[in-house]
């Protein structure tokens, strides 16, 4: 049954990877993307990890999914400018891919590095939960990636903000600003005085 659900959710995975880059509407490909996100979180489901499926869910599948989303339908991109500029950008892909998969054959190839049981028992990971596993590397270790991470989600979110901020010629906004500051004496004009 493990092996059935690994190939199920790699096929999947690897067919809504595929949908992503070739879907021809944005917003169908934005779901394809929160499908192979869960698609990876099933993955890390089956292999035994409980908290990193969990994060995939909440914050990829979720939170970024679901951003990707809202800026995709904010920007209003028109299916006709995407058919024509799909083919300018195929040369620089097929480069970016095959150094990608040569990257990935010479990390096949060097080999992999094993932890001695010795070193294992030392730091004492194997008595802790895994959540706490995870804590203590990420939060020790790789702190700075940690608040890298968090700065990126930042800029992220304040673009998707600087995005919305689309102002149109003739449309009257509201200035909270000039209301707050406006003097009661100077706006309010009584009529009933004689």
């Amino acid at each position: 049954m493990e092996s059935f659900l690994f190939w199920l959710w790699s096929v999947s995975g690897v067919f809504s990877g595929y949908q992503v880059i070739s879907s021809n509407n944005p917003i169908m490909s934005v779901f394809w993307l929160i499908l192979a996100f869960l698609n990876a979180a099933f993955l890390l489901l089956l292999l035994g990890l409980e908290f990193l499926p969990i994060l995939f869910c909440i914050v990829y599948g979720g939170a970024i999914g679901i951003m990707f989303l809202f800026v995709v339908m904010l920007l209003n991109i028109k299916l006709v400018e995407i058919n024509e500029n799909a083919t300018r950008y195929l040369p620089i892909g097929m480069i970016i891919g095959f150094i990608f998969l040569y990257q990935i054959y010479f990390a096949l190839s060097v080999g992999t590095y094993e932890a001695s049981w010795e070193m294992v028992y030392y730091t004492g990971l194997v008595e802790s939960s895994n959540i706490e596993q995870l804590g203590a590397v990420l939060y020790t270790d790789y702190f700075i990636y940690f608040l890298v991470s968090s700065l990126v989600l930042l800029v992220s979110m304040i673009g998707g903000i600087v995005l919305c901020l689309y102002h149109e010629e003739g449309i009257k906004r509201q200035d909270l600003f000039g209301q707050v500051a406006t003097e009661f004496d100077k706006t309010v004009v009584n009529y009933n005085v004689q």
